[in-house]
């Protein structure tokens, strides 16, 4: 599917789905993302910060505290590439994705958006340590290896692209409040950002969805 440049999240929202209930921001740092304007807004990290919407607190490696089918929508932003393979919490990429899965309702959507091969973003920062190619999806999709241990999810792809044209899936408002705007220098660094970038991404975006009918 071809990705147009003013095209944001809420375009790939399905019409009788645009009143998504609740959403939640996967590794929020000090600034939790609502791109699907969903009434209510969840986050969770393993850092402590000063938010304005709720968070919980996790260690890393632990499940994510929701129930099954609770989510109409989940987003990480830069974090899937600090999710390790091989770590002393053993594969955190897979748990994580599994944990997603779990807790997305079905029809609900994920969005993913991550330095990846070959961009040199995936490379240059020490503390990335999951290098992400075109083709890793795929076994989120039940395309990979069939025997492949671990991997519970049976996503469907939307996209899966370079992201060139960025501001419309950054750019989203906590909890759809107007209150919260962007500074003049903020904006101003981000239309810069993405003009680069359109020309030389160095970003990947995920977004896939549970299906509805689960076999």
């Amino acid at each position: 599917m071809f990705l147009f440049p003013w095209q944001g999240p809420l375009d790939f929202l399905p019409i009788d789905d645009r009143l998504h209930d609740i959403h939640l921001d996967f590794g929020c740092g000090t600034a939790p993302r609502n791109p699907f304007e969903a009434n209510t807004v969840w986050s969770v990290d393993v850092f402590q910060h000063e938010k304005s919407v709720p968070t919980h607190l996790i260690a890393r490696g632990e499940s994510l505290p929701f129930e099954s089918d609770y989510f109409s929508s989940i987003s990480a932003f830069d974090v899937l590439e600090h999710l390790s393979r091989d770590s002393l919490f053993g594969n955190e990429f897979i748990f994580y994705m599994n944990e997603f899965y779990r807790v997305l309702k079905p029809g609900g959507l994920a969005l993913f958006i991550f330095p990846a091969f070959p961009f040199a973003d995936a490379f240059s920062d020490p503390t990335h340590v999951n290098f992400i190619t075109r083709r890793t999806v795929d076994y989120f999709l039940g395309q990979g290896d069939e025997g492949y241990a671990g991997i519970d999810t049976k996503f469907e792809l939307i996209l899966n692209k370079p992201l060139r044209f960025w501001n419309q899936w950054f750019q989203s408002p906590i909890n759809n409040s107007s209150n919260t705007k962007l500074s003049l220098r903020r904006r101003i660094s981000l239309a810069k950002r993405s003009t680069l970038r359109a020309a030389k991404p160095q970003h990947r975006l995920w977004l896939l969805s549970k299906p509805k009918s689960q076999i």
